[in-house]
């Protein structure tokens, strides 16, 4: 009977844990041609793209921004569970000029993401197989969900990406003022 709860409390444990790396088989899908209402937008990076190219491109669209970059998977409950805190200190953050931005790959399937998009404000970007390994190679994110904060000039104000995981809306934001006040 010992060994049976040790067992169920050690896949508990493992089955609750932050996401790292998710090993799912990989399909490739086509982008979404319609997107339903909400407010949200679907962006796209050159499919040839790798590494830091991808995020420099990303970084590109945001000039004069504050951005809140968020790596993360449909199948991460750690990563749904940060979305929902930030949820309570986006609209105020979004009304002085911060943007948010959400980066996935291919191990978040493509109806499911879709599906997701409605209900996560701000702008997303479904990297292939290839772009996300390596960007994650190259920036050295262990796991999801992690975080990369922008000043408007594009350069670093706040990253958690090499320890992964939500750090909390009160750092989050206090980082978000101070990047705004600048």
């Amino acid at each position: 009977m010992k060994k049976t709860l040790l067992l169920l409390a050690a896949a508990l444990l493992t089955a609750s844990s932050g996401c790292a790396r998710h090993n799912a088989e990989y399909t490739t899908e086509a982008t979404p041609e319609e997107q339903p209402a909400g407010n949200y937008v679907v962006k796209t990076v050159d499919a040839n793209l790798r590494g830091t190219a991808i995020l420099n491109a990303i970084k590109a669209d945001y000039k004069g921004k504050v951005v809140l970059i968020d790596f993360w998977a449909t199948w991460c409950g750690p990563c749904r569970r940060a979305m929902d805190d930030v949820d309570r200190i986006k609209p105020y953050l979004m009304k002085r000029g911060a943007a948010f931005v959400y980066i996935t790959g291919e191990t978040s399937p493509m109806k499911d993401w879709q599906a997701a998009l409605p209900q996560i404000d701000g702008d997303h970007y479904r990297l292939t197989k290839a772009q996300w390994e390596s960007l994650c190679t190259e920036l050295e994110i262990p796991g999801i969900p992690a975080y990369l904060l922008l000043n408007k000039d594009g350069s670093e104000a706040f990253s958690n990406l090499k320890q992964g995981g939500y750090p909390g809306n009160e750092i989050i934001q206090n980082n978000m003022e101070v990047a705004l006040s600048k």
